[in-house]
Order: structure tokens, then C-alpha cells, then sequence
């Protein structure tokens, strides 16, 4: 086609990349809105699926080639048919009631990193492919679905997880795609795309404070956190508030285990930080969760006038340790059932999440990511990444000649907020994050190497 003849076209190539980004984002923020202002775009739900399918629509109109896998996830790539690729990608998923730039920032800037990409991609010795991965975020009790369901590691159970009534199977196939390759364990991309990929690019918000206080554009990550996550249920009895008398003797108090439970696993995270471990403990529900109410109907018996019968809460602990981790939650489960056990209370332990950490990043990518951010003129710092992303799953995952290559980049949002409707990035740091990946997927793909 004639640019010269094609009105439209004209029109956007003359906008800045910055112009791009900021309007897909206002796109995106239309898709999944809810009354408050929040974004709600669960996964494997149509509002993912139309901002997928959004992202799919601009790529193609600048000459990208769009194809999804089994289960969902977009592929768009360069044109050329190269035997080798680069990946570059996140997610379009949000939590419930989140924002708008977890996720979004990364496909949106791997997008606009390609656009001036497409008129050279004849002469790469390997191809660039934007992959957008389904269902990141904590749904379904589980995470990074569509990326450990594309390279074959996803746990079959997790198809029967519900979210909000529905299946994670049924999800799957609401949206037209077909979960039996998670079934059988099998990768949901072809194995020899697979083993064609030379390494892994991945842009998000910071979602923490250290690079906007620091006055920093970009932020090169150097590890990724893993997470044990638990759900804890403390069955007592219930009695009446007046009639019983207080004390441990007399009474079998849910609610007080709990607050004596949270308050000596808060002084457990301090001693082992003040020991040098980093790591992030959490606790994100208390007896309010549909779906736990649903597993655990006792806890609607709860009343101002009892003494509470059952009790729950959710446990996030968070670092790129894996033995850590999984030695600390050995000591928070010891504090839990001895601390139920102290108010005659029974403890019932779920481990609702296991995703394992990355302590390194590749060196490599590492160093192309700081030199194109220096070439630029971009100030940048190496940083930890306390949340976890798709990029984990991608450098754990086997090809053909090992361990996919990773590299991350961060970008700095408002006041660290992020899962949050005032989450917030200008579109022109973003844009630096793109200039980013451009010059270092270019460099890759003129070399047909990640070295």
C-alpha cells in the first residue's frame, strides 16, 4: 500500500511514540472500567479478551502478523518468518478493582518498540515477537497462567480453581480456546517455537517508590520475587459474649488466635529482616472473601453478640529465595498452630499458591539494557523487582539449548501505587522503557544473538 494514498497512515506516523502510548492506554482504560474508576479485567473474561484483541488490531495495522496459541495468548510478530526470535511482553489482566498500567505498560511500550522496527525486519538475522500472556495477576488461586500454560508447566488442577462461580476450565473455553493442552501438561506454544527463542524482554511499572524518589527514568532488574501463599482457618467454638466469661478456660475465640497469629508473625518478619533476608509478608483477607466464605460458611455465624467460631486469613510471603521461603514458611506455620493451640483453637492450613522466584536475571541482557539506556541519555539504576512476573516463568522454562535469556526493565509510577485505581505513569517515561527495548531488541536481532 502507498503511504502517500493511505490518509490514515499518515496520520500516525506523524505521532511521537509518547502520543502512541498514550493513546492505547486511554483505550485500554475504557476496556474494563468499573463505576469507581478502577479496572477490573480478569482473566480469560471479555474484557481481556477485547483488550487483547485491541492490541492485536494496532500491531497489524503497522504490518505486525497476529496469531493466538491454544489457550489464548497473542503472538504478533515481525514479518520475515525468521527461524529465531526475540520475545518482548506482559500482560493485559488486571486484579480486581486495579488500574490501568500493571501489565498494560509493558505491552503497550513492546508494541511502540516495534512499530519503527517492521521497515528493517528483512535484514534482522532473527524476529521480534510481542507476546501478550493471559491472566498474570492473582485469579483462579493461582498466577502467571497463560505463560506456565504456554511452555507446558502449569498444574492440571488449576483448571478446576473458581473465580467468581466459574471454573478456570469453563473461563478458558468462554473465551473460545482450548484448555486440554493444560490437561495433558502440554506446552500451549509449538515446541519448536519454543526452542527458537534466543531470549525474553519484559517492561513494567515499578509498583514501589525507589526510582521516582531517586529521580530515575528506568530501572534494570536484577531478580524476581517468588511467593508462598496460604489461607489459614481457625475453627473455635461459638459461644455467647455475655454469658461466657473471658479467658482461654472459658472460651475457644477465633477472632483473638487470629489477632495474637498476625501480631507474632509480624514480629517474626521483623527479626528475620533485621537478620538481612528481603522478602514482603502480607495479609490481604480476613474473614470477608466470597469464594473462602463459600468452603467455610461457619464464618457468616459471626456476630457482635458471640464469641467468634471460626475465623480465616491469607498469607503472602514473598522473595527471589526459593529455600528461604519455603524455610520461613516452615516457621510461620510452627507460630500458627502453636499460637491456635494456646487458644484452644484448631488451625487448618491451605497452601492456595507456590510460584518460585529468580534470583539473577541474565547478565547479558542485563548489560545491553543498561548500555542502550546510557546511549540514550537515560539515567537508570540496578534494583530487586519485590512482585513477581511472567518473566520468571519464561527464564525457568526448557528449550531445545537450555534456559531462556531474561531481561526486565522497570519504569517509575506516582508514588509507587500500584493494584489500585490511582496507579499511574506518564506515557513519556514509558516511552523511554520502549527507546529501551527498540535499541536492544535491535541489536539482538542484527546479530541473530543474545551475546
Amino acid at each position: 500500500m502507498n503511504p502517500a494514498k493511505n490518509p490514515e497512515r499518515i496520520s500516525a506516523e506523524m505521532f511521537s511514540p509518547a502520543q502512541h502510548i498514550e493513546s492505547h492506554l486511554a483505550r485500554l482504560a475504557t476496556i474494563g472500567v468499573q463505576p469507581d474508576g478502577s479496572i477490573s479485567r480478569i482473566a480469560w473474561t471479555d474484557a481481556e479478551s477485547s483488550a487483547i484483541a485491541m492490541v492485536r488490531s494496532e500491531g497489524e495495522a503497522f504490518g505486525l502478523e497476529g496469531r493466538y496459541d491454544r489457550i489464548g495468548n497473542l503472538i504478533l510478530a515481525l514479518p520475515g518468518g525468521h527461524e529465531r526470535r526475540m520475545l518482548v511482553g506482559s500482560h493485559l489482566d488486571s486484579v480486581p478493582r486495579g488500574g490501568n498500567y500493571d501489565g498494560a505498560a509493558g505491552v503497550i511500550a513492546g508494541l511502540e518498540a516495534m512499530r519503527p522496527l517492521v521497515a528493517e525486519a528483512e535484514s534482522f538475522r532473527a524476529g521480534i515477537d510481542l507476546v501478550v500472556w493471559r491472566g498474570e495477576e492473582h485469579t483462579y488461586n493461582a498466577v502467571y497462567k497463560g505463560s506456565a500454560a504456554a511452555f507446558g508447566c502449569s498444574e492440571t488442577h488449576v483448571l478446576h480453581n473458581v473465580y467468581d462461580g466459574t471454573t478456570l476450565r469453563d473461563a478458558i473455553a468462554s473465551q473460545g480456546f482450548d484448555p486440554a493442552c493444560i490437561d495433558g501438561r502440554e506446552p500451549s506454544l509449538a515446541q519448536d517455537y519454543i526452542d527458537s527463542v534466543l531470549g525474553y524482554l519484559e517492561l513494567h511499572i515499578e509498583q514501589g517508590v525507589r526510582l521516582e524518589r531517586e529521580n530515575l527514568d528506568l530501572g534494570i532488574v536484577t531478580s524476581i520475587a517468588g511467593d508462598r501463599r496460604f489461607l489459614i482457618v481457625l475453627e473455635g467454638r461459638f459461644d455467647h459474649s455475655g454469658a461466657t466469661p473471658m479467658g482461654n478456660s472459658f472460651r475457644s475465640d477465633s477472632n483473638l488466635a487470629l489477632a495474637h497469629i498476625l501480631t507474632r508473625l509480624d514480629g517474626l518478619a521483623e527479626e528475620r529482616r533485621r537478620q538481612g533476608q528481603e522478602f514482603t509478608q502480607t495479609v490481604g483477607i480476613i474473614n470477608s472473601d466470597p469464594e473462602i466464605d463459600r468452603q467455610f460458611p461457619a464464618v457468616r455465624g459471626n456476630s457482635v453478640t458471640k464469641v467468634s467460631g471460626l475465623a480465616y486469613f491469607t498469607l503472602d510471603i514473598m522473595a527471589a529465595d526459593d529455600a528461604f521461603m519455603d524455610s520461613y514458611a516452615a516457621e510461620v506455620l510452627r507460630v500458627t498452630w502453636r499460637t491456635a493451640h494456646e487458644f484452644h483453637v484448631k488451625a487448618i492450613v491451605q497452601q492456595t499458591d507456590k510460584a518460585s522466584g529468580l534470583p539473577e536475571l541474565d547478565p547479558r541482557l542485563r548489560t545491553r539494557l543498561g548500555a542502550a539506556a546510557a546511549r540514550l541519555g537515560y539515567s537508570h539504576r540496578e534494583l530487586p523487582s519485590g512482585a513477581g512476573h511472567d518473566a520468571v516463568v519464561v527464564a525457568l522454562s526448557e528449550r531445545a539449548s537450555g534456559r531462556i535469556p531474561v531481561g526486565m526493565l522497570f519504569v517509575p509510577c506516582r508514588a509507587g501505587i500500584s493494584h489500585a485505581p490511582e496507579e499511574y505513569v506518564g506515557a513519556e517515561q514509558i516511552a523511554k522503557g520502549a527507546d529501551v527495548l527498540r535499541e536492544t531488541l535491535r541489536e539482538v536481532a542484527i546479530s541473530g544473538e543474545v551475546t
